[in-house]
Order: structure tokens, then C-alpha cells, then sequence
């Protein structure tokens, strides 16, 4: 998993950035709410982990800005704080889950794969961006015509529009896409050139940006 981690003290951030890297995952640290908010407008990631009492900006405001822009990345809190109200307040606020301090490492990644796993479960038919609908059950491609895909390019567009304005990366790419099979970024570069043929042949006002040398990004054409 790709997961943004915004915690302040510094001991701490090691030590859960280190562990979590340990156990596979990649991680993106910042120490403040503002930063936090930032770098989700440029990256994309499968989870965010945030404490609460933040400099800059505190958690909560962070989270709620976060919502406010559309981005639904599940979130879990990192809170001091064990009273009921609090942990309302967080979930309110957008968060998917809490810990509270002192938490088990085991812990927060078992919750991180749970919260992982309910997404993947979660399958919405119809995803739209621009003038564009993608149909995932029956794998149409609609805007001003209509266009079958091949399974590959539904989970590879699906996942894009999911993360629309967004950088992605050909790793990112091929985790989601081809997860344990033997692709590499050439399969990525192929099935991106299909699909800008079929945008293309769609008449859709979306276009991927980006190359062998830099991230994909999903965005409309003016």
C-alpha cells in the first residue's frame, strides 16, 4: 500500500514510517496538516494515517479539507485523546478508523489491510470523469460514442478516474492491475497508449498525461 503518514513528533514518525516500510508498504511522511492536505492534490494513496494534535494545522481541519476536495482515501486517526467525544469528532470529520496512543504496530497494519481490503471489495458499476462513463460490469467506455475494453483496461482506467488530477506511477499502476504476475512499465506504457485510442476514439474531453520519464495523470481537456 501507498500510505501518507502525518505525525510531529519525530521519534515516533521513524519508527511507524520504518515499520510500516518493513512490512511492505511505502510510505510518504510529513509532519504537519497543511503539508498532509498538499500532498494529497498531487499524489495518490491507498490509505492515510494522521494524528490529531498537529502544528500548522491540526488533524481534524486537515481531514476536512481533505473530504471537502473529494478525495475519499481511507483514513485512520492517531489520537492521544481516549474520550467518547473525540473520537465522534474524528469520525466526523472524515476519518475511517482511530488508535489510540500508546498503539500496537500489529495493530495499526492489520487495520490498514482491513481498510485496504473493504475498498477493493467496494465496486461502484458507473465512474465518471469529464464527459466520460465507465461501465466496470459490462466494461463500456461511453461519451460521445461507446466502446468495449478488454478487463486490464477497465481496472487500469477505473483506477485512474479514481484518482483523477492525480500522478500515478507505473509501480502504482502495475500493483493494482497486475498484481503477482510478471508485467513490467512496458505493459503499463502499451495499455495506456489503448487507452488514450479509445478516449480518443470516444471523443471523451479526458486525456492521460505523462510518459516513460514521468507519472501518469488522468486530467480534461480544455
Amino acid at each position: 500500500m501507498k500510505i501518507l503518514f502525518a505525525e510531529d513528533e519525530a521519534d515516533l514518525q521513524d519508527v511507524v514510517k520504518t515499520y510500516l516500510e518493513y512490512q511492505g508498504h511505502h510510505v510518504t511522511a510529513v509532519d504537519n496538516g497543511a503539508e498532509a492536505v498538499d500532498m494529497t492534490k498531487t499524489d495518490a494513496y491507498d490509505a492515510i494515517v494522521m494524528d490529531i494534535m498537529m502544528p500548522v494545522m491540526d488533524g481534524i481541519s486537515a481531514m476536512k479539507k481533505i473530504r471537502e476536495s473529494g478525495n475519499t482515501i481511507p483514513a485512520i486517526f492517531l489520537t492521544a485523546k481516549s474520550q467518547v467525544e473525540d473520537r465522534i469528532e474524528g469520525l466526523d470529520a472524515g476519518a475511517d478508523d482511530y488508535l489510540t496512543k500508546p498503539f500496537s504496530m500489529e495493530e495499526l497494519n492489520a487495520r490498514l489491510r482491513a481498510l485496504h481490503r473493504r475498498m477493493r471489495d467496494y465496486k461502484v458499476r458507473t465512474l465518471t470523469y469529464g464527459n466520460l462513463e465507465l461501465d466496470t460490469e459490462q466494461s463500456e467506455l461511453k461519451a460521445v460514442n461507446t466502446i468495449s475494453l478488454a478487463l486490464k483496461e477497465v481496472k487500469l482506467l477505473g483506477y485512474m478516474i479514481a484518482h483523477a488530477g492525480q500522478d500515478v506511477t507505473a509501480g502504482e499502476l502495475l500493483d493494482e492491475v497486475w498484481p503477482g504476475e510478471d508485467a513490467g512499465d512496458d505493459m503499463v506504457e502499451m495499455y495506456i497508449s489503448f487507452l488514450r485510442g479509445k478516449l480518443e476514439s470516444v471523443q471523451a474531453n479526458v486525456t492521460i498525461m505523462g510518459d516513460r520519464e514521468r507519472p501518469f495523470r488522468l486530467m480534461e481537456t480544455i
